[in-house]
C-alpha cells in the first residue's frame, strides 16, 4: 500500500512478478477493492481505457480484413507506440503513465513495424492494458463475450468513446483508428508524426467531449452491471470529486454525505482494517527476511524473538484485532486475522506458510525461498510487493487511513476528465506556463 506522500511510482518501480507475495489473500485484496469502487480495476487516467478501447476496435477491424491478430497484441501494440511516442516529449523522471522508458528509449521509428510492436517480449511484461480487463466491460466501453480480453467486441459507447477522443485528429489524412488499421495490416509503416503523437501520447489530455462521455460511462456503467455496483461508484466519484486542495482530513467515524448506503462506508472501513493487518504482515515477514539475512542462514521458530521483530509482531496483532471487531463477512480475511492473533509461533509458522516463494518452512526452521534476494536483504524485503492494482502516484489528501487505493485511482481519473491531471502531477510546471 502507498504512503501518502507526493510523487509517482516510476515504471522502474515495478518489481518482477516472483517478489508478489499475495499471502494467499489475492480473493480478499480484490474483493475489498471491488466493494470501494466497483469496475474500476488499476485504472487512474482515461488513456489506460482509451488504449485498450482502440486495440479491441482495431483489431476486430483487423479480422474482418483476413488478418489474424489478437486483441492483446494489437492492445499492446498500440500502448507500446503510444508510450514511445511520449519520449519525444522528454517526460519528467518517474512519469507514471509512462511504462518501458528503458526498452523503448533506444528505439526509433522504423522498429514499429506492427510485427514487430505485437512480439511478446518487444514492450513490458505487464501493460496498462490488464488493469483494464474487469473495466471495460462494466463501464460498457466492451462487449465481454467469453470475460477474457481476447473475446472483447467494441459496443456502440467504446466505438463513440475512440471516434469521440480522436475527432480532431487526421494524421496523414486518415481518421487515428483507420491509420492503426492500415499499421496493423501492414499496409503503411509511417507513425512518427506529431498529429499522431499528440493523439496518443499519455501525456496528453483527452479532449473535453471525450471526458464528458468518460464521465457519463462512469455515472451510468453497464447496464449489465448491477444496480448496486453503479450506485457505489457514482457515490465514490462524487465524493472524490468534492474534496479539493485544502480539504480537511476524513476519518472513518464520519460517513460523508456523497456514500449513499452505509454499507458501502462499512465495507471500506472494512477493507481499510483488513489492508492494514496484511500490510503489517508484510512488514513483519519483511523485517524477518532482513533479519535471515543471507540464503544460508535461518530462523527457528520458537526461539526467543529478535528485537527488531516484537514491534512489528505487536502491529500486527492489533491490527488483526481491529479487523475482527468490525465483524466482516469475509471469511478469507476473518481466517487470516485470527490466525495472526494465535499463539506467536503459531502466528510466523502460518505466516511464512503463506509465503513460501520468499521464505519458506523446512521443519521447524524459516529459510529463503527461491525468490529470496540474498544480495540485499533489506531493499529486496522492501521490494516485495502484493497487489498488482497499485500502480496511480501517492497522494497526501487527506483520506482516512488505509483506505483502498481504488479511492486514490478514482481521485487521480476525476482530475483527469476535469482535463486537470497534468496541472495536479506537476504543479510547478503548471504556474510557470500560467504565470
Amino acid at each position: 500500500y502507498m504512503s501518502a506522500s507526493w510523487g509517482i511510482l516510476g515504471p522502474g518501480s515495478v518489481e518482477s512478478v516472483r517478489r508478489v507475495r499475495t499471502l494467499g489473500l489475492a480473493s480478499s485484496t480484490r474483493l475489498f477493492n471491488e466493494l470501494a469502487v466497483p469496475g474500476l480495476g488499476g485504472v487512474w487516467f482515461g488513456k489506460q481505457l482509451l488504449f485498450s478501447t482502440l486495440g479491441v476496435m482495431v483489431a476486430e477491424q483487423a479480422a474482418l480484413r483476413g488478418k489474424s491478430v489478437t486483441q492483446i497484441e494489437v492492445a499492446n501494440a498500440i500502448e507500446a507506440l503510444a508510450c514511445w511516442m511520449a519520449l519525444a516529449e522528454e517526460p519528467q523522471a518517474g512519469e507514471g503513465r509512462i511504462r518501458g522508458t528503458t526498452k523503448l528509449a533506444g528505439l526509433s521509428a522504423k522498429d514499429f513495424i506492427f510485427r514487430n510492436a505485437s512480439r511478446p517480449g518487444f514492450y513490458v511484461t505487464q501493460p496498462m492494458r490488464m488493469a483494464t480487463v474487469n473495466v471495460l466491460p462494466a463501464l460498457g466501453l466492451v462487449q465481454p463475450g467469453g470475460g477474457r480480453f481476447n473475446s472483447f467486441r467494441c459496443s456502440e459507447d467504446g466505438l463513440a468513446f475512440v471516434e469521440t477522443a480522436f475527432a480532431e485528429h487526421r494524421p496523414f489524412r486518415r481518421s487515428v483508428p483507420d491509420h492503426l488499421l492500415q499499421w496493423v495490416l501492414g499496409q503503411v509503416d509511417k507513425i512518427d508524426s506529431p498529429v499522431l503523437r499528440e493523439a496518443l501520447s499519455p501525456l496528453q489530455p483527452l479532449s473535453e467531449k471525450a471526458c464528458t462521455l468518460l464521465r457519463e460511462r462512469l455515472l451510468q456503467g453497464s447496464s449489465a452491471s448491477p444496480s448496486g455496483e453503479r450506485q457505489r461508484r457514482r457515490d465514490a466519484l462524487n465524493w472524490v470529486q468534492s474534496r479539493r486542495e485544502n480539504a480537511p482530513p476524513c476519518q472513518w467515524e464520519q460517513q460523508p454525505t456523497q456514500i449513499s448506503d452505509p454499507k458501502h462506508w462499512s465495507d471500506m472501513r472494512a477493507g481499510a482494517g483488513f489492508f492494514a493487518a496484511r500490510d503489517a504482515a508484510q512488514d513483519l515477514l519483511n523485517k524477518l527476511e532482513v533479519h535471515i539475512g543471507d540464503r544460508g542462514n535461518r530462523f527457528l521458530i520458537g526461539s526467543s524473538l529478535p528485537q527488531q521483530l516484537r514491534e512489528p509482531f505487536s502491529d500486527l496483532q492489533f491490527k488483526a484485532r481491529a479487523f475482527l471487531e468490525l465483524q466482516h463477512e469475509d471469511k478469507e480475511a476473518t481466517t487470516f486475522c485470527r490466525e495472526v492473533i494465535s499463539a506467536d509461533d503459531n502466528v510466523l509458522r502460518q505466516l511464512v506458510a503463506r509465503d513460501g516463494r520468499i521464505l519458506r518452512l523446512v521443519g521447524d526452521h524459516v529459510c529463503a525461498g527461491q525468490a529470496f534476494e540474498a544480495a540485499d536483504a533489506e531493499a529486496s524485503a522492501s521490494g516485495a510487493t502484493y497487489d498488482q492494482e497499485d500502480s496511480a502516484p501517492a497522494d497526501n489528501f487527506g483520506w482516512p487511513p488505509d483506505i483502498s487505493h481504488r479511492v486514490r485511482n478514482l481521485w487521480w481519473l476525476s482530475l483527469d476528465i476535469e482535463r486537470n491531471l497534468n496541472a495536479w502531477l506537476h504543479p510547478i510546471e503548471a504556474e510557470v506556463a500560467h504565470g
